[in-house]
């Protein structure tokens, strides 16, 4: 008789698990689902990191999914940690790249957070926005709704690709792969010039220009990061936007111009605070360029 699959067992151990806990009167999420060496997953650690859509949708698949999904990563770092990976220069570089990436990113959360009742625009706000600016609404070039996806790495961004294209939904793409998942997340929803769509991502622009409704772009590395991007939906030249879909947008381009006026004043501010307490130090032109010309030598 064939020999059961490592993941059919998982997926036996995981039902009789679930099978237990139904007769009993207080079935614990502190119970282990999973373990590979000393590493242990419970089953709270997993619901905590599978997206609600997910749960919503089928918890018990979702939780199998995330299970296999975790004992696959889990073999992959344990072999890592063996044969010495954690003590090589280039992890420690990538490492403290990360870090500092996330405890940036952390940091904007944070404050957006500690700022919510600034944030918010009201539909009345939106309102009156749009009878001050009423002229300026009617679309005088093609808008566009698109998403926008970057990764820290091409392999993040290659299967991302992949797993759009075979209909992964985008909201768990944007969780599982996005460096930053709720401003991403948020900007798929918005109509926005062509001509200011990722301006500050050229190769990204061109394209949204020129493909097609769900077409996406190539892969574009940028900035030490992985770009591409879906166009979703298109307004043309000349159209006026129906204010049941206007208002909306106009709500979430304030709230994201709110956004950025705050965080980047927040951070600013930090700035101006290290300069005032002398903890920043400055090379001059003259010095950075006897340092390269050093080098060259």
């Amino acid at each position: 008789m064939k020999s059961l699959s490592f993941y059919s067992i998982i997926t036996f151990l995981f039902i009789l698990l679930i099978s237990a806990c139904s007769r009993s009167s207080t079935p614990s999420k502190d119970t282990v689902i999973a373990s590979v060496g000393n590493s242990q997953l419970t089953l709270q650690q997993a619901l905590d990191e599978i997206p609600l859509f997910r749960l919503q949708q089928d918890s018990v698949s979702a939780v199998l999914s995330y299970t296999n999904q975790w004992v696959e990563s889990q073999v992959t770092i344990d072999h890592a940690n063996r044969i010495g990976i954690p003590n090589t220069e280039e992890f420690r570089r990538k490492y403290t790249q990360y870090r500092n990436e996330l405890l940036k990113n952390l940091l904007r959360d944070y404050v957006i957070e500690t700022h919510q009742d600034e944030i918010v625009v009201s539909k009345t706000e939106a309102l009156d926005y749009y009878q001050t600016y009423k002229e300026q609404f009617v679309f005088d070039e093609k808008y566009v709704r698109y998403r926008h996806l970057t990764t820290r790495t091409r392999t993040e961004a290659e299967t991302a690709n992949s797993e759009l294209m075979s209909g992964v939904p985008w909201e768990e793409i944007v969780e599982r792969y996005s460096v930053n998942p709720s401003m991403q997340l948020r900007q798929s929803n918005l109509f926005i010039p062509v001509s200011m769509a990722a301006t500050d991502l050229p190769p990204l622009n061109q394209n949204l220009k020129i493909i097609g409704l769900t077409e996406r772009s190539p892969i574009h590395f940028i900035n030490g990061q992985y770009h591409f991007v879906q166009l979703m939906e298109e307004r043309v030249e000349g159209e006026y936007p129906d204010l049941e879909w206007l208002i909306p947008q106009i709500q979430e381009w304030l709230t994201l111009e709110k956004t950025r006026r705050i965080t980047n004043a927040y951070l600013r501010n930090l700035y101006l605070q290290a300069e005032a307490n002398n903890e920043i130090e400055l090379s001059n032109v003259t010095k950075i360029e006897q340092i390269l010309k050093s080098y060259e030598n």
